[in-house]
């Protein structure tokens, strides 16, 4: 199994599918819901990459505001900001970028943007994941296009999401404990994973079929392989921190 360079994360966890932690960086803040946790969240990744190039996605903007950041990049079709709030971000120096194509979700226009126009290697996606089922849908739909050139990562109170292309190892001395779910978008075939309470070996995960959610890992060292499809891991924190206060915060 390679081991390509590795890039550090939050609470001491390494995955060695990543890309160096000096890649240029954006933080994308989409319009749906945030807990509590999730905003704190959402300032600590801030102060902690004070280089970082930070998109409001439409109305992910006021999420943004609310924490004290004011955005670099604003874009969307903009059908969640008021003209007065456009014009008030423009007045503090933010870019706005009109994309108006209907074509496609203000996200996937997003992450478009911070990798082209900005050159963008690894990105991370707050606010994107609660609400709507049909949006979530469309949210890990989007994920999957654009992750076969970058490190693009769904971050929320719960954990973090992104897609295996190959092989992945996570190390750390907070693993073990927590959990992890592997989310086969249709067939995902020649999965083999170690380092957690219930390994596959060459499996198939499909929707309907076989499910590979809520694992316990029991190991410092995680692997995951697949060989076929599309495969999500989600990495939940070390520390749980979502309630049902949480949620409606």
């Amino acid at each position: 199994m390679g081991v390509p360079s590795t890039a550090r994360r939050s609470a001491g966890t390494a995955v060695t599918d990543a890309l160096p932690p000096d890649a240029p960086l954006a933080i994308l803040v989409a319009s749906g819901p945030m807990s509590r946790a999730e905003m704190e969240r959402l300032q600590g990744a801030l102060a902690e990459n004070p280089g970082a190039l930070v998109i409001g996605v439409d109305g992910g903007a006021r999420h943004l505001l609310r924490v004290g950041r004011v955005p670099d990049v604003v874009t969307g079709d903009f059908d969640s900001l008021r003209i007065a709030e456009c014009e008030a971000l423009a007045k503090r120096g933010v870019t706005l970028v009109p994309t108006p194509d209907q074509n496609y979700t203000d996200l996937d226009k997003a992450l478009t943007y911070a990798r082209a126009g900005h050159g963008a290697e690894r990105i991370r996606v707050y606010a994107a994941t609660g609400g709507r089922l049909d949006h979530i849908y469309s949210v890990l739909s989007t994920l999957v296009k654009h992750s076969g050139s970058g490190d693009i990562r769904l971050v929320d109170a719960v954990g973090e999401t992104w897609l295996v292309n190959s092989d992945v190892v996570l190390t750390g001395s907070d693993l073990p404990g927590r959990t992890l779910s592997l989310m086969a978008l249709g067939r995902a075939t020649g999965i083999t994973t170690t380092g957690v309470r219930w390994t596959l070996t060459e499996e198939t995960l499909a929707p309907g079929i076989r499910d590979g959610t809520l694992n316990e890992i029991v190991s410092e060292i995680v692997t995951i392989r697949v060989r076929g499809g599309d495969l999500l891991v989600q990495l939940h924190h070390a520390a749980p921190c979502y309630t049902e206060t949480d949620a409606d915060a």
